[in-house]
């Protein structure tokens, strides 16, 4: 069956804005959760991981009985809002969904809620988005070739857009390898930044495909590789950096859920498993798969072990690009 993707597109802002009511049931035995659980997310609402997580709330909210909230605390790189969870009760009712670039939060600035990101209790690793590179639909480019051309010959007159950290990471990367130097700008999320990006205010983002897709396929932006492994039946014409010769490199761009410090394994885990189910609800696999998003759903070991991998890439890729700290 042939989806209408401006149907989709308006359905998805309806199902975001509405608010889920649901007649809560007690919890025999105390069992978790008895009472809301909040998720806390370091972007603004409307972004990629903000839509993915609201449609993770929505079906954890039908399956417990209880309201799953989401708030969003964006800025200072995602420190306000781990902060707010690193503070929180360690009983699994407020929660961390957090991007892997988190794992470089202490590399990269001075003052952070955390020495380690392993300071969390991990709970699930949920999914991870596909990156891809957009520019203005003005810039005199039709390929990448052309665009390392336009960038080599004038350095440092495009503005590159990031709204995360690891936007800035996979961006830093690909820009190395290929000889562009450009000017960053940073934003709190996509969702600042892709209107700038349209207007041509900006002209560069390597941003996760969700954000993006539907301009460039409305003409309204510019897609011209991806940093996927193979390409994606989505854009079957973009060719993967690898195809260009970008070597690949080790760039986490992982979605999870972590909970306060201390947080009992037993919690964290009963919270994993429902992630889980939630992830094969198809009220929300469809809507995200369609949009380029790689479904996980870990326990909180595997999550631990994809911390420990991101922080060390984070810290590689800070001595190898010599980024100071802000």
């Amino acid at each position: 069956m042939k989806i209408d993707r401006r149907w989709f597109h308006c359905s998805l802002l309806a199902l975001l804005a509405g608010a889920t009511t649901t007649t809560a049931v007690a919890q025999p035995g105390g069992a978790f959760p008895a009472r809301a659980v909040t998720i806390i997310l370091p972007t603004p609402a409307g972004g990629p991981s903000d839509i993915a997580a609201r449609l993770i709330a929505r079906s954890l909210t039908a399956a417990w009985g209880q309201p799953v909230l989401v708030e969003n605390k964006p800025g200072a790189g995602g420190a306000i809002a781990a902060q707010a969870v690193m503070a929180a009760a360690p009983d699994g009712y407020t929660l961390l969904w957090a991007q892997a670039s988190l794992a470089g939060l202490p590399f990269v600035q001075r003052t952070t809620p955390y020495r380690s990101m392993s300071e969390l209790a991990p709970v699930s690793n949920v999914l991870h988005f596909g990156y891809a590179l957009f520019v203005n639909r003005d810039l005199p480019v039709a390929n990448f070739t052309d665009f390392v051309a336009f960038g080599r010959a004038a350095p440092n007159k495009l503005n590159l857009a990031t709204g995360t950290l690891g936007e800035y990471m996979v961006a830093a990367h690909v820009l190395k390898a290929s000889g562009v130097k450009v000017q960053r700008v940073a934003y709190k999320g996509g969702v600042q930044l892709m209107p700038d990006l349209m207007s041509g205010q900006v002209q560069v983002n390597f941003g996760p495909i969700l954000s993006g897709l539907q301009h460039a396929k409305a003409g309204k932006l510019k897609i011209l590789a991806s940093a996927l492994p193979q390409r994606s039946p989505l854009m079957p014409d973009v060719p993967t950096f690898a195809e260009l010769g970008i070597p690949p490199g080790n760039l986490p761009t992982w979605n999870a859920l972590f909970a306060p410090p201390r947080t009992p394994l037993e919690v964290t885990s009963r919270i994993a498993a429902a992630v889980t189910q939630a992830l094969g609800d198809p009220a929300v696999r469809g809507p995200l798969e369609l949009n380029g998003a790689d479904l996980l759903g870990t326990s909180p070991q595997q999550l631990a072990d994809a911390v420990e991998a991101a922080t060390s890439a984070w810290k590689t890729f800070v001595r190898e690009h010599d980024i100071a700290q802000e």
